[in-house]
């Protein structure tokens, strides 16, 4: 398949370059664990809400035959890192890279101050192949590094922000690849307008130890889309209990999110972190509004949502994002964008592979103009959200992005339960070789 990349040859900002490349279907599997890199301001910097900026952070060295991922809760008092950035030819998954920017997304405005812990980046392991052969690669072996640091950690009360000297221990994890879907509800009325970026108060999410959350792919709410949730206060750790209070919402046109509105989903995971291990909780069915197009315009329906978890397979495979039209871009303001049809197999979760694949945005999500389907029952991408970071155009033919594609096997509270527990058990031998020689 023939795509065009679109780049920045030389610094950010600079001569755009564009180069048609021959892309195979490949896939991966992932070793089962995850390394941490904390991503630190190198510089001071004024934000203002909605206006993303390019940030430079100190370097952080990624290994070959790595991914790439924030890692969810908004980190920094002002806002949240949404991808990160190469100058150049974006690089293989397979290649070394050196990321010394990041996409920050303001939600305040502020200054980010030199040394401030803007975010947290997950390294994933993994080893690449072609599609019909992936179930045959063995995982990576992988050298997680600790390695501990100092910055200033951030937080927001009362509109004042506060700041703290602290190390910092960059360790990492064991995925059990066991997740449960929690629903982000409005719990405030909030009238929005496009290009608007949001905090906007949701029905409180209890999340136990040893958990980390990604959002869930595809719109869920005709109005935006979510980009990250909040806990109020001082920043936890990973293997402490959290309390989500916030959502941090994009708004792709003009709205009102109303006081029981569905805004969209979060991946819960359970993670190993050496002592700690998570409780499956107990939850009840939820009644949330939808609020989604169609033909009709905007619809809102009253429905259940039952609890549901999954298992997620250690192998996945990649589908690019090629526009299907020219549009121009504005800075700042987000665009829906055409796009080459990409098929959503039944029992698929999506998630973005991260690193700019574009020079001038980035896709956040992907957009959804009927009633969302469930994961158990696939569908098909015609567009998505994109997010300009200076103005320009894309033009048809252009990779916009890339999309991990996860098979998954989904289950009630109970099945979830036994999975977790199978895991912890299977796992022990796993954790004594990756974790021994780290603590």
């Amino acid at each position: 398949m023939n795509v065009v990349m679109t780049y920045w040859l030389d610094e950010i900002g600079g001569k755009i370059e564009r180069k048609v490349i021959d892309l195979k279907p490949f896939g991966y599997r992932m070793a089962p664990v995850t390394q941490w890199e904390m991503l630190i301001a190198d510089e001071d910097v004024s934000v203002e809400r909605g206006k993303p900026i390019i940030l430079k952070i100190r370097p952080v060295d990624i290994p070959e035959n790595t991914m790439v991922g924030p890692l969810s809760i908004m980190r920094h008092a002002l806002g949240v890192v949404q991808d990160v950035v190469e100058s150049g030819l974006p690089g293989k998954v397979e290649d070394a890279k050196c990321i010394n920017r990041v996409l920050f997304i303001p939600v305040e405005d502020g200054e980010i101050k030199k040394d401030d812990l803007v975010g947290v980046l997950k390294v994933f392991y993994i080893k690449t192949g072609i599609l019909t052969r992936l179930f045959g690669l063995n995982p990576p072996k992988v050298e997680i590094k600790r390695h501990v640091t100092e910055a200033n950690i951030t937080w927001r009360d009362d509109g004042i922000v506060y700041r703290k000297r602290a190390k910092i221990d960059a360790l990492g994890y064991t995925r059990s690849h066991i997740g449960v879907w929690e629903t982000l509800i409005a719990d405030e009325d909030v009238t929005v307008k496009k290009g608007d970026i949001v905090r906007i108060k949701i029905r409180e999410i209890n999340l136990p130890p040893g958990t980390v959350v990604v959002p869930l792919s595809i719109m869920r709410n005709a109005y935006g889309t979510v980009l990250d949730v909040v806990e109020l206060g001082v920043p936890k750790k990973v293997e402490e209990e959290k309390r989500i209070h916030q959502a941090v919402f994009l708004a792709i046109e003009d709205g009102k999110i109303e006081k029981g509105d569905l805004i969209g989903v979060i991946n819960v995971y359970y993670v190993g972190l050496g002592e700690v291990e998570s409780v499956i909780q107990e939850k009840s069915p939820e009644r949330v509004r939808m609020v989604y197009r169609s033909g009709e315009g905007i619809i809102k329906k009253e429905v259940t949502v039952e609890p549901f978890g999954y298992k997620r397979s250690p192998v996945a495979r990649w589908e690019v994002i090629v526009a299907d039209e020219n549009k121009k871009l504005r800075y700042g303001e987000p665009a829906v964008v055409r796009v080459k049809k990409i098929g959503v197999p039944p029992n698929t979760i999506i998630y973005p592979l991260h690193i700019m694949r574009h020079a001038y945005g980035t896709v956040v999500d992907l957009f959804c103009d009927c009633a969302p389907w469930k994961v158990e029952e696939g569908g098909h991408i015609r567009k998505v959200v994109f997010l300009p970071v200076m103005d320009g155009e894309v033009r048809e033919g252009e990779m916009l992005g890339v999309l991990n594609f996860y098979s998954v096997e989904v289950g009630k509270v109970d099945r979830i339960r036994g999975w977790y527990s199978k895991w912890i058990k299977m796992s022990e031998e796993e954790l004594m070789v990756y974790i021994e020689g780290l603590q």
